[in-house]
């Protein structure tokens, strides 16, 4: 059973990065590869917030991953009008070298600003007791499309 899941996370990991990879492509080819005219033209922020689930004080996860992510949206939707949410899993060596894996939810916000996002991972660390959450920052080009 670890054996899928871990490939299962490889797969997850694998189409992310092609999507990353999509959507610079598409942010190149709109402003002719120039990309000084991207970071020039204002754009929306998307942020990228990973949290671990495992609790900091025992490494274990303490509660089910439906209740984690029954937080993860409770808080997400406090502060932000709508969110993305993968499941993944991650790895990290503490500073005793201990290796740990762990139910990460990625959750992704468009168009936000950084002080909202803060606010959200202040709950969130609280929430789930834990560290630190990762949080990733990118100037995106954002459009709603309806259809003809």
């Amino acid at each position: 059973m670890t054996n899928k899941f871990g490939i299962t996370a490889i797969i997850i990991s694998l189409v992310s990065l092609c999507c990353s990879v999509v959507c610079l492509c598409t942010a190149l080819n709109a402003n002719g590869g120039n990309t000084a005219a991207a970071s020039d033209e204002g754009g929306d922020m998307q942020y990228v917030m990973y949290v671990g689930t495992n609790d900091k004080d025992t490494y274990q996860l303490e509660m089910t991953t439906e209740e984690a992510k029954n937080i993860v949206d409770e808080v997400c939707l406090k502060y932000f009008e709508g969110y993305t949410l993968q499941e993944a899993t991650g790895a990290w060596t503490d500073e005793k070298k201990n290796i740990t894996h762990e139910y990460t939810l990625v959750c992704y916000f468009d168009g936000a600003d950084k002080e909202t996002v803060y606010k959200a991972a202040d709950e969130l660390i609280e929430k789930l007791n834990q560290n630190s959450v990762l949080i990733e920052e990118d100037k995106i080009n954002i459009e709603y499309y309806s259809g003809k």
